[in-house]
């Protein structure tokens, strides 16, 4: 007899336009372009996702925390300073040996290296590293000066030295001049006399001037002769003062930045010293080896630990941990008044407090921090150029912000923020936003990536465009960059897991039972590469079935007996099998690839399915 029975249709159920992942919505809530896990995927293409690359590991195991890996590029190349434990290394040679066994943080200002470990301010050239007071720059306070006095006053102290100069005018009769200070440092009087040739002779205290340090004069021996040009200063006394300045105060400091007038950045900002929360210092412009004794803000009340600074275009972002109102970012503009530049309190943003101090990374526009509550970014809008805070890690945030923020490390890196905590790499991609409906245009999410590595890291940082880090047990490691080489995808021997799996599919109606006929993958094609297809039925997951053949093509460099192919097709492979889940709810995919020195790309996937009766 021949059936009358109902041949359901067939329909197409297909995941494309592939972006990262969403552990912010429950799987059967998050959009088909994203993943409920994407473990070790990134995005290749557009819309195409695939393995990460693995790392190597140097030979070398340094004997304890890594704290800074610093560069110095001058005209002889580029030149990489480690700092672990305790010590600064260059090519293997201890160049310091009196670092804090902390993290430490460095700027390039002309061809030296200023770094802060919170021990001591330090500055390397190339050769040797030293505290900056040793070449602290000896500011002339007063100019113009007679023998007897007078003047202009000129430059401010510097708090990193107690030494400062006057200049007088010789009247080429008096031999006794006398200081603006008395009770100075005795011995500390050197004497120049200039003559109209600009050349000197340079006296001490007994060697050709006398000195009271009481009265404050120094007495030379004949009368230095008057300059040619009357208002030429042709007399330099350099002294030393006690003045209860504390030249330590910035040894202390953990955190400094770079900032100036039209976005030149010619002023360096030094805080995070624990003795003075919130107390900031600032150098002279162009000179980060003279910070004047007045160039200091208070930017926390005595009490809110600054824990760094963004800066975009003319204005200065300084990030505090945590202060009432949640007014936490205290923005800073400049004002000059003739020669006097000051950097006054312009603004202040909400949001919540920054925790990390290796968090901070410019880019797309975005000045990106870390909080507890995620990642931030200072961004501004177009109509009036009003700056505010907006959280930028929405997708990633409930694992993201379960971990120790605190000492988490960030870098950019090609169009990626990445940040590592622990064993855990989040990537966050400046090129895919996503705009949220009835928000500001402004008002974005990146999509986000996940990685797992074996090492925990200490810290990350980037070498010649390379992704590299320093882990915990004193390993640096480096990412490869070879994407088409079998050999880049394994970890320092190890194999990467990396995984596709979807949210949950039900046809938009749970209410109905589905039977899944067929099921599909296309794959980026590699000599060796390979994929486990998995189903979630009734909250189980299945494995369905692997492939290690088809998704290959033949290269006679790179034959593997245990998934040969002669198939010389490079194009996107297409994996489609029959199959029969049946009487389900809903169901979810995952697509896995743990195997060693094996690529893995994921193109599009889909089921083939029919509805039917109501579920039961």
């Amino acid at each position: 007899m021949k059936s009358t029975a109902h041949k359901r249709k067939r329909e197409m159920w297909r995941w494309s336009d592939f972006k990262g992942v969403d552990y912010a919505h429950a799987p059967a809530n998050i959009s088909p372009h994203r993943c409920v896990n994407g473990m070790n995927m990134v995005r290749g293409e557009t819309g195409k996702i695939r393995k990460r690359t693995g790392y190597c590991l140097d030979e070398k195991v340094w004997k304890g925390n890594i704290n800074g890996i610093h560069f110095l590029k001058n005209a002889s190349g580029e030149m990489c300073l480690v700092h672990c434990e305790n010590d600064f290394y260059v090519d293997g040679a201890i160049v310091y040996s009196r670092a804090a066994d902390d993290f430490s943080r460095s700027i390039q200002i002309g061809d030296k290296l200023y770094i802060l470990d919170g021990k001591a301010f330090v500055v390397y050239d190339g050769h040797t590293v030293k505290n900056v007071k040793e070449d602290a720059y000896i500011p002339v306070v007063y100019k113009d000066r007679k023998p007897v006095g007078g003047g202009s006053a000129h430059e401010q102290v510097n708090i990193l030295t107690s030494l400062r100069s006057e200049s007088f005018i010789a009247d080429g009769v008096s031999v006794l001049y006398i200081l603006n200070r008395k009770n100075i440092i005795a011995g500390s009087v050197v004497a120049r006399v200039y003559d109209d040739e600009g050349t000197y002779v340079e006296y001490t205290h007994g060697n050709g001037v006398t000195v009271d340090a009481v009265r404050g004069t120094v007495t030379f021996p004949t009368a230095p002769a008057k300059p040619e040009n009357e208002t030429e200063n042709n007399v330099l006394i350099t002294y030393g003062k006690d003045e209860g300045y504390d030249s330590e105060v910035l040894d202390k400091c953990k955190v400094m930045a770079m900032f100036g007038i039209g976005g030149k950045p010619d002023t360096l900002f030094i805080s995070g010293n624990p003795d003075h929360p919130g107390r900031e210092w600032f150098s002279q412009p162009g000179n980060p080896l003279f910070f004047g004794v007045e160039n200091t803000e208070d930017s926390g009340g005595g009490y809110c630990d600054v824990k760094g600074y963004s800066v975009k275009g003319d204005k200065l972002f300084v990030h505090r941990h945590n202060r009432e109102r949640n007014l936490n970012i205290i923005v800073r503009g400049i004002q000059k008044n003739g020669t006097e530049i000051r950097y006054p309190a312009v603004n202040m943003l909400e949001g919540p407090g920054t925790v990390s101090r290796n968090g901070f990374v410019n880019m797309a526009n975005d000045a990106l921090f870390v909080t507890a509550e995620g990642i931030y970014a200072i961004t501004e809008r177009e109509a009036d150029d009003r700056h505010f805070t907006q959280l930028r890690s929405y997708y990633i945030n409930p694992l993201l912000t379960a971990g120790n923020l605190e000492d988490v490390t960030a870098v950019s890196y090609k169009d990626f923020y990445v940040l590592a905590s622990g064993r855990n790499i989040f990537l966050m991609d400046t090129l895919q936003k996503s705009h949220e409906e009835d928000k500001e245009y402004s008002h974005y999410q990146y999509e986000c990536f996940h990685w797992q590595v074996p090492d925990s890291i200490r810290l990350l940082f980037v070498q010649e465009s390379v992704l590299c880090f320093a882990t915990y047990n004193g390993r640096i490691g480096r990412f490869y960059t070879d994407y088409d080489e079998p050999a880049s995808y394994n970890d320092a021997g190890e194999p990467i897991h990396a995984v596709w799996q979807s949210g949950e599919f039900d046809a938009d109606m749970q209410l109905k039972n589905k039977t899944v006929h067929r099921i599909w993958a296309t794959c980026a094609p590699g000599v060796r590469t390979g994929v486990e297809v998995w189903a979630q039925v009734k909250g189980i997951w299945q494995k369905l079935f692997e492939d290690n053949t088809q998704v290959r093509y033949f290269k006679w460099s790179e034959i593997s007996w245990s998934g040969f192919t002669w198939s010389t097709n490079q194009t996107p492979k297409i994996i489609s099998r029959n199959i029969m889940l049946k009487n389900v709810d809903k169901t979810a995919i995952k697509l896995e690839n743990n195997r060693m020195n094996e690529p893995f790309g994921v193109y599009e996937a889909g089921v083939e399915y029919t509805s039917g009766s109501y579920y039961r």
